[in-house]
């Protein structure tokens, strides 16, 4: 089944493009009837110009061989190229579909997925890339023009034809055998590559961790047995690899001794001459070398279908909407009817029944222990989760009625723990605004206490930011995240944890910015445990109670800079 789907993906790109196939199986014929040139100049030269050694026969043969070679050589060029065109834009578009994927993907399926495996599903591009080439495409269309060197074979013999045929079953077979082995050898190779990469990456991203509590010892003994597995599986791929080489060139050589040794003795009975049996073993050669090529790109079909499989597993996650609607003008308002939220496979949910209608211009406080849910109800606010119960309204629409880029544009985002991608300082702060005037850009860099940190970088907002921010120290990052918010002017502030990991002058920052926001009659809701901010909140929230939060609301309503 998993041969039939590559075959078929092969068809389908080759007749996405009537045309185009048109002109490469031509040009394939023209390839196929040139090679049989060198042969027929072969027999030619050994049975005319030897036997009567007349230069112009010579003089003309071999013109006419020089003229071949150059015309299958333009063909060849040709054929590449369009085989090329065939392969490209599919590869690029599934590379297109596979980014669209995993940058759109609801959150939570998505969450399912290490990143690792996510990691590996991203280079399987790569591989149906390097397996659905112009060189795979024409392999497997060289394959049944070889046919014509087979019928050449017989018009000169019918049992060399019938020798040429034997072994290139036999090469077909041994090589399937081999390829087969190197499969199952491949398969558990990917699975111990994988798990040794997790390895990999858990230990450069814990670095301090690995130092400070001694983790080298873990991390030798783990890395020595998964290497040894790794060395050992590699061997083996080695050794069936040589091997199928080994026996493709022995049944060539196999094939070219069995030609001579049958056509030897036919030339002794006068049937054929030393010319044609010369010829016959060129054209045995020649479609034997096509043929068993096959072996070689069934391989690479198998990798390819692995590789088919886990895309699919990512094709199945459900994608945020890009197309819903979006309101003229979101005034800031958000209800909460009922909203309860669980994650899969837990026997208690994080919260239930949170019931609560915000006004435009109202600020709210969330506090709680650690693992009460503050983050996953920011979440529920942003889109990146929904309510396993209710709906969350925003202007009396529910949130996943709306455009999720349109939402993301209404709101001013800071979440707890910040990241970045690998881009500049500026692109990064602009990924929600890239039009934002430099003027508004420079006093929110003000506001967040970063100008002093962007006139000692180098390249100041152009500073590139690698490792996806994490290089830089955790109030800067926090200050870099507020300030990405912020870009968007939206009208409901979601601020989670916004005082956590900073210094004075942060904290300060923070207030500040937060009263501005309150000045400018934006809804703020702010998860926190900070007592200053509780006590400038017109509500708040507990979720500390459970399994339904307790909502209060406090005599002093008013956010106040300390």
């Amino acid at each position: 089944m998993g041969a039939n789907f590559t075959m078929k993906e092969i068809l389908r790109r080759v007749f996405r493009k009537p045309l185009l196939a048109m002109e490469i199986l031509i040009a394939s014929f023209f390839i196929t009837v040139l090679a049989l040139a060198m042969p027929l100049y072969v027999i030619q030269i050994l049975n005319r110009y030897v036997s009567y050694g007349f230069h112009g026969t010579l003089i003309t043969l071999t013109t006419g061989m020089l003229l071949a070679i150059l015309l299958q050589f333009g063909f060849r060029i040709l054929r590449t190229k369009m085989a090329s065109v065939v392969n490209q834009d599919v590869n690029d578009q599934l590379s297109l579909d596979v980014l669209t994927i995993v940058t759109q993907a609801k959150a939570e399926p998505l969450d399912l997925f290490s990143r690792s495996r996510i990691q590996e599903v991203l280079n399987s591009i790569q591989t149906l890339q390097s397996t659905y080439d112009a060189q795979t495409l024409n392999t497997l269309i060289d394959a049944p023009f070889s046919l014509l060197f087979i019928g050449a074979t017989y018009l000169l013999s019918p049992a060399l034809a019938g020798v040429a045929v034997m072994g290139i079953m036999i090469g077909l077979v041994t090589g399937w055998l081999s390829i087969r082995k190197s499969q199952q050898n491949s398969e558990q190779l990917l699975i111990e590559s994988a798990t040794h990469r997790n390895l990999n990456y858990s230990a450069v991203n814990a670095l301090d961790t690995v130092r400070a509590f001694s983790a080298g010892g873990f991390l030798q003994h783990m890395w020595q047995s998964q290497l040894s597995t790794i060395s050992r599986l590699r061997e083996k791929m080695t050794d069936t690899k040589e091997l199928s080489q080994t026996l493709t060139l022995s049944g060539s050589s196999l094939t070219s001794v069995l030609i001579y040794a049958v056509g030897a003795t036919i030339v002794v009975q006068g049937d054929l001459t030393v010319g044609a049996l010369i010829g016959a073993n060129i054209l045995v050669g020649r479609a034997y070398q096509n043929i068993t090529r096959l072996v070689q790109v069934s391989y690479l079909l198998g990798k390819a279908k692995e590789a088919f499989k886990q895309i699919a597993l990512l094709k199945r996650l459900p994608l945020e909407s890009a197309t819903g609607s979006s309101l003229r003008e979101y005034t800031g308002q958000i209800e909460f009817q009922d909203v309860g939220f669980a994650f899969p496979n837990t026997s208690h949910p994080v919260f239930e029944s949170v019931t609560l209608t915000m006004a435009s211009g109202k600020a709210m406080a969330v506090y709680g222990r650690n693992g009460t849910g503050k983050t996953t109800l920011a979440k529920l606010l942003v889109g990146l989760l929904e309510p396993r119960r209710g709906s969350i309204l925003a202007d009396d629409v529910n949130l996943q009625q709306l455009a999720a880029p349109w939402w993301r544009r209404q709101i001013i985002y800071m979440p707890q723990e910040p990241s970045f991608i690998n881009g500049t300082i500026r692109e990064n702060i602009l990924l929600l605004n890239p039009d934002l005037e430099e003027s508004v850009l420079n006093n929110i860099l003000r506001a967040v206490d970063l100008k002093s940190f962007l006139d000692m970088t180098p390249n100041g907002l152009d500073t590139p930011m690698t490792d996806n921010g994490k290089n830089l120290p955790l109030g800067i990052r926090r200050r870099l995240s507020l300030a990405r918010g912020l870009v968007t002017n939206g009208r409901l502030v979601i601020l989670d944890e916004p005082t956590d990991a900073m210094d004075e002058k942060g904290i300060q920052a923070v207030y500040q910015i937060m009263n501005d926001l309150m000045k400018a009659n934006k809804t703020i809701i702010v998860f926190s445990n900070d007592p200053k901010i509780l006590k400038g909140a017109s509500l708040i929230l507990n979720l500390n109670v459970k399994p339904k939060p307790e909502l209060t609301i406090p005599a002093m309503p008013a956010l106040k800079r300390d």
